[in-house]
Order: C-alpha cells, then structure tokens, then sequence
C-alpha cells in the first residue's frame, strides 16, 4: 500500500480546501485536499484501493515551512480482510542563505506514521524519519539534493533509503526536469520478496503553459520510473509503499488548472507494475487522482 497519489496504500497530502485566512501578511497557508482510486489488473489478491485526505502547510517568508497532513485509506482484497489504514505526515523546512552561494540552501526533516488493521502485523506500525539536505540557484535553472529515509516497521524490518537527485529548466524556465534515484537497503530479506536491496531511477518532465492555450492548462507533467523499489519512501508525494510487492515501474501524467490566482486542480492518472514474488504473481495497477488545492 502507499500513502498519497498513486497506488500502494496512499498518504494524502495534495488537494486543497478553504481554510480561515492569516492576517499577518508575512505567512502564507496553504490547504489542500485530494481523493484516490485504484484498481489492480491481474492480481491474485487485491481488488481495489481508495484513499482521501488533507494537507495544510504553512510558510514564513523565505525562511521557514511546515506541513501536516493526514489520509484515510481503504484497501479491498479478493479473498482476504479489507485493510483500513490512517496515515501521518509532519514536514518541517528552513532556508538558509550563504554570500559564498549562488543559491539557497535548504534543510527538511519529514516524518510518517502509519497504523492499519492488518492482521499479519507486516503492514503495520510503520514509522519514517526522512531528512533531506538540497540547494537551488538563484536563477532557478538547477537544483541537486540528497535524501535519505529511514523506516522501521513491524515484525523486525528495517530500510535505509538513499535518493539523489538532480533538476534542470530550460526553454526560458517553461520546463523542468528531474531525475532521481531510488537506492533501498533491507535489513530482513525474508519481509522484502527476498530483496536484500533495490535500485530504480525516476524521471520527471514538467512544462508550464502560457496563457491563452486550448486546453486552459497552466502545468503539464509526465513521470515515468525505471528498475526496483520495495517499501520505498516518495518525498515528492509524501507517499509511502508499505506492501511488500516489489514495485518494477510505472507512468503518469498530471494536468493542471487554475481556477483564481491562488487556487488551482490537479488530476492526474497512471499505471504502476507490481510482483509478488512469493507467489509468483505479476500484476498492475491504474490509478486516477485528483487534487484542489487554495493558498492565501
């Protein structure tokens, strides 16, 4: 399962409602709120997944940030007991700025804490420090960051993931790209499809539109993901994988709108490739989502 947009069991942390403004202008609020659905195709065990959520975060000028969200996911099986699960997630920021860089760097700690009723325990009480160390240039043309996780769950598992990154724009800052890589360490193979490590790589192409277009667009984004991942920790969705399936790729693509100056929707959809290797099971999963999101 994952916490957030896509599939897995999902944390929400990406639409947005409105919230009561703050006078001081030196804040700015941000609350979204988003819903999921999913089905997987060619699976032995599972039928669907659907998750709803909240997220609000809070930012002080250039200096500070902070992010709370939580998400209520529901995980229906074929055979076996739906899983219920309620996901956290706590992010803190700070930006520092230097005269020896051309840039900003800043400093983020995330945390995840996840509780389902799943009765073999190996889903449950999961617990995520994520701390992130990244830098971008003034001019926003490139960015590079280091991020690592670590996860401890039940039934004596523990993973340390390792995510270097890198972003360029171009095309007068209309585009971006990203690349980042997955590097998963498992401490107890025998919880992880016998996995005793993982590698994946993970692009991203966004393009922003100008205004005036056919489609009314304001963002466009294609995701695809390459190689292995087991219980992996997505910082860009705040999502954590916390099934056992070994996850061998997949593709999306996301479009946004803006509906004023300060709120916009998002949808997105994708198809994500799954293994149990246990029984020997391949199957997919496709995925619609969508987000609104306001800031004052």
């Amino acid at each position: 399962m994952k916490t957030m947009c896509k599939t897995g069991v999902v944390l929400a942390c990406c639409l947005a409602v409105p919230t009561l403004a703050i006078a001081n202008d030196d804040w700015r609020m941000t609350s979204d709120v988003q819903a999921q659905y999913g089905s997987y195709s060619k699976s032995v065990l599972r039928d669907n997944i659907s998750s709803v959520g909240a997220i609000v975060a809070a930012d002080y000028l250039d200096q500070a940030g902070v992010t709370v969200a939580s998400s209520s996911t529901r995980v229906k099986f074929k055979t076996l007991p739906t899983i219920n699960q309620q996901s956290w997630f706590l992010s803190g920021r700070y930006h520092l700025f230097f005269d020896a860089l051309p840039g900003v760097l800043t400093l983020r700690l995330d945390g995840h804490a996840i509780n389902n009723n799943d009765t073999t325990g190996n889903t449950d009480g999961v617990r995520v420090i994520a701390p992130q160390l990244s830098f971008t240039n003034f001019d926003k043309t490139w960015y590079v960051d280091i991020g690592y996780a670590r996860s401890t769950y039940k039934n004596n598992l523990t993973l340390n993931q390792y995510t270097p990154t890198v972003g360029m724009g171009f095309n007068e800052q209309a585009d971006w790209l990203q690349v980042r890589g997955y590097i998963i360490d498992v401490s107890n193979p025998l919880r992880a499809q016998n996995k005793k490590s993982t590698a994946a790589a993970e692009v991203k192409w966004s393009h922003w539109f100008a205004p005036g277009n056919v489609l009314a667009l304001h963002q466009m984004q294609v995701g695809l993901l390459a190689g292995e991942r087991v219980f992996a920790v997505d910082g860009d969705a705040a999502a954590v994988y916390n099934l056992a399936d070994i996850q061998r790729g997949s593709a999306t693509l996301s479009l946004t709108w803006k509906t004023s100056d300060n709120s916009h929707i998002m949808l997105l959809g994708g198809q994500e490739r799954y293994l149990d290797n246990t029984i020997g099971n391949s199957y997919t999963s496709r995925f619609g989502y969508v987000d609104a999101s306001v800031q004052w």
